[in-house]
C-alpha cells in the first residue's frame, strides 16, 4: 500500500521533439505535485554544444519555452506543481534565465529557478585527458586520444543531489544539464523523504552519495532503487502507456495517448498510473517492456544513485495502475557515464521511390548508375550506404520475406565524407535521375544540404573528476540580464534560418572559389569559407 506521504510525478515526455501539448495536459489532468521532462539522447548533447557555439543564447531545448509559453507555466504556478528537466542541455543558465523571465512576464515576480551544472567536461578534457584519465571508448576500447583533437562535446551523467538540494533551498523550477534520466524523479523523492534538508544542515557533499544522507542505513539503497525504476518507467513519457508497444494493434484511440503519473511513497510504493479519461492503455505488459528498455544488466543497472537490481522486480496491475515492487539497491558506481561525441566528416541522405514492375532491379540500376556517376567525376573521398525500403531492407537477420518486386520501393541514398564538396557533388546528382534513369521514378526533394556529422563515444571517468564541479545557483527577479521574451521568440526564429543562410552562402563560395581567376576575388572567397566552416565545426 501506498503510505499517506505519496508524491505524483508526471513524465511529460521522453526526448526533444516531443508532444509540445503533453505537459500542459498533464498538468491539467494528473494533479502533480512534481512534473519532470527528459529532452536529452545520446547526440543531442553535441547538437546543443554546436548551437551554443554559434550563438551564446543558445545550446538548450526550446520545446520547453513553446510550452511554458503555452499556457505551462501559468499551470505550474496555479496548481503548485514543481518543475524538474534537463532541458538546460548544453546551456542551463541561458535556458533558467530564459524560463525565469516567462515567469516574470506572466507575474510569477518570486518564482525561483534552480539550475543544475557540472556536467559539461570540455572546457577540462585537455587537463583530463593529460593528467591520465582514460575516458576509453566503453565498447572497443579506443583511446579518447585518437579524436582528442575532434571532440565536440563531453557530458557526465550526473545525479539526483543537486536537484533535491535545489528544491530544499526552495526552488520552483529546477534546470540541469546531463542529469541521468531517472534522477529527474529521484530528486524530489530525497527532498521530500527529507534527506536533502539533513544533507544541507550538515554541509554534505552535493552529490553525495546520497544514500549516506538517510538516517536510516539499512533501507537507503532500496528505497534509491525503488525511486530509480519508478522514474526510468516515466523517462519515455508515453512510451509505458501504450506508445510503441509491441501489441500496437489493440491499443485503444492513441490520438488521446495519455502520459504516465509515477505515484511514489517515501517508503518506496511505486503505483504507475495514467489520466482516467485519456488513451492508450496501462497494464502489466505496457510496463515490463518499458522496464527492460535501455537496462543492460538486470541485475546491475547502473545509475549516478545507485546500482540497481532489477532480477525480484514484480508488477501487478491493481486498482488505479500497475505497481512495482521488489527492486533492491547496491552503492553507487565508482565511476560515471560520460557522453561524448566528436566531429567525422560531413553526411547528407536522399531518396526517390521507385515504382512497378520489377522495382527491386529498376533500383539497383538507379544505384548502379548514380555510383557510375560519383565514381566518373572523381569522388574518391565519399562512402556511399544503399537502402532499398519496401524490400526488407528493414528486417532483422532471420526474419526476411520474399519482396522482390513488390509493388514500390523507397531507394535511400545516405553518404559521407571529410569533403564537404564531395557530398554536395552527390546532392546534385540525384535529381538528374529522374529523366536520365529508369523510367516512372518520381519522389525527389530540394538538393540534401550538407551536414556536419558527428560520432558518439561513449566512456567512463572517475567520479573525483565530476561531482567538485557540480554547482548551484537559485535565480530570482532581481537579475537585471534576464532576456525579453519577444526576444526570445525572435531568437528561435532566427536559429531556424540561420543554417539554411549558411547551406546557401557555403555553397556560393565554394562555386566562386573554384570558378574564379587567380587573383583577389577567389582569395577572399577563399578567406571567407574558411570561416565560415570553422564555425559549423565548432
Amino acid at each position: 500500500m501506498l503510505s499517506p506521504q505519496m508524491v505524483r510525478i508526471g513524465g511529460g515526455g521522453g526526448f526533444y521533439g516531443d508532444r509540445l501539448v503533453a505537459p500542459v495536459e498533464l498538468l491539467q489532468t494528473g494533479e502533480l505535485d512534481y512534473l519532470i521532462i527528459d529532452y536529452l539522447a545520446e547526440l543531442t548533447m553535441s547538437i546543443l554544444a554546436k548551437q551554443r557555439s554559434r550563438d551564446r543564447h543558445a545550446g538548450w531545448a526550446t520545446d520547453l519555452i513553446e510550452w511554458l509559453g503555452a499556457g505551462g507555466i501559468q499551470e505550474l504556478r496555479e496548481r503548485g506543481t514543481r518543475l524538474i528537466t534537463n532541458a538546460g542541455g548544453a546551456h542551463p543558465e541561458a535556458c533558467a534565465k530564459t524560463v525565469l523571465a516567462l515567469a516574470i512576464e506572466s507575474g510569477w515576480d518570486d518564482c525561483k529557478v534552480g539550475v543544475v551544472t557540472g556536467d559539461d567536461l570540455m572546457p577540462y578534457m585537455s587537463t583530463l585527458i593529460d593528467s591520465g584519465a582514460r575516458l576509453n571508448h566503453m565498447e572497443a576500447g579506443d583511446s579518447i586520444t585518437s579524436i582528442r583533437d575532434k571532440l565536440a562535446s563531453a557530458n557526465a551523467y550526473i545525479g539526483a543531489g543537486p536537484i533535491a538540494r535545489a528544491l530544499e533551498r526552495g526552488a520552483d523550477i529546477v534546470i540541469t544539464g546531463r542529469v541521468a534520466d531517472a534522477s529527474l524523479t529521484v530528486g524530489p523523492m530525497v527532498y521530500e523523504a527529507g534527506w536533502a534538508a539533513r544533507a544541507e544542515a550538515k554541509g554534505l557533499p552535493l552529490c553525495g552519495p546520497i544514500d549516506t544522507w538517510s538516517t536510516d542505513a539499512d533501507t537507503a539503497l532500496d528505497l534509491l532503487a525503488s525511486w530509480t525504476i519508478a522514474g526510468h518507467l516515466i523517462e519515455c513519457g508515453a512510451q509505458v502507456t501504450g506508445g510503441n508497444a509491441t501489441d500496437w494493434n489493440t491499443q485503444p484511440d492513441l490520438g488521446n495517448i495519455g502520459y504516465p503519473v509515477a505515484c511514489v511513497d517515501v517508503k518506496g510504493g511505486v503505483l504507475i498510473t495514467k489520466p482516467p479519461t485519456s488513451g492508450g492503455r496501462l497494464d502489466r505488459l505496457s510496463v515490463a517492456e518499458q522496464l527492460v528498455y535501455e537496462i543492460g544488466d538486470p541485475a546491475g543497472y547502473p545509475t549516478p544513485d545507485v546500482l540497481v537490481d532489477m532480477r525480484a522486480i514484480e508488477l501487478d496491475e491493481v486498482e488505479g495502475g500497475v505497481r512495482m515492487r521488489g527492486a533492491s539497491g547496491h552503492p553507487q558506481p565508482e565511476q560515471l557515464k560520460v557522453s561524448a561525441s566528436f566531429s567525422d566528416g560531413w553526411f547528407a541522405t536522399s531518396s526517390l521511390l521507385v515504382p512497378g514492375p520489377d522495382t527491386l532491379a529498376r533500383a539497383q540500376r538507379l544505384d548502379e548508375t548514380i555510383r557510375a556517376r560519383l565514381e566518373a567525376v572523381g569522388l574518391d573521398d565519399l562512402e556511399v550506404h544503399t537502402e532499398y525500403h519496401g524490400s526488407g531492407t528493414t528486417l532483422p537477420p532471420g526474419l526476411e520475406v520474399e519482396t522482390s518486386d513488390p509493388p514500390e520501393i523507397l531507394i535511400r541514398w545516405a553518404v559521407r565524407s571529410s569533403s564537404r564538396r564531395q557530398v554536395v557533388e552527390f546532392g546534385r546528382e540525384v535529381a538528374p535521375l529522374v529523366l536520365t534513369g529508369p523510367a516512372g521514378v518520381a519522389g525527389y526533394g530540394a538538393r540534401p544540404r550538407p551536414r556536419a556529422q558527428f560520432r558518439f563515444w561513449p566512456a567512463l571517468i572517475e567520479r573525483s573528476h565530476v561531482e567538485p564541479r557540480v554547482a548551484l545557483e537559485l535565480l530570482d527577479s532581481r537579475l537585471e540580464d534576464l532576456p525579453r521574451p519577444v526576444l526570445i521568440q525572435l531568437r528561435l526564429w532566427l536559429g531556424q534560418v540561420q543554417s539554411f543562410i549558411e547551406h546557401e552562402l557555403t555553397d556560393r563560395l565554394e562555386r566562386l572559389q573554384r570558378n574564379a581567376p587567380a587573383g583577389r576575388t577567389q582569395r577572399i572567397a577563399s578567406a571567407f569559407l574558411e570561416r565560415l566552416k570553422g564555425s559549423e565545426r565548432r
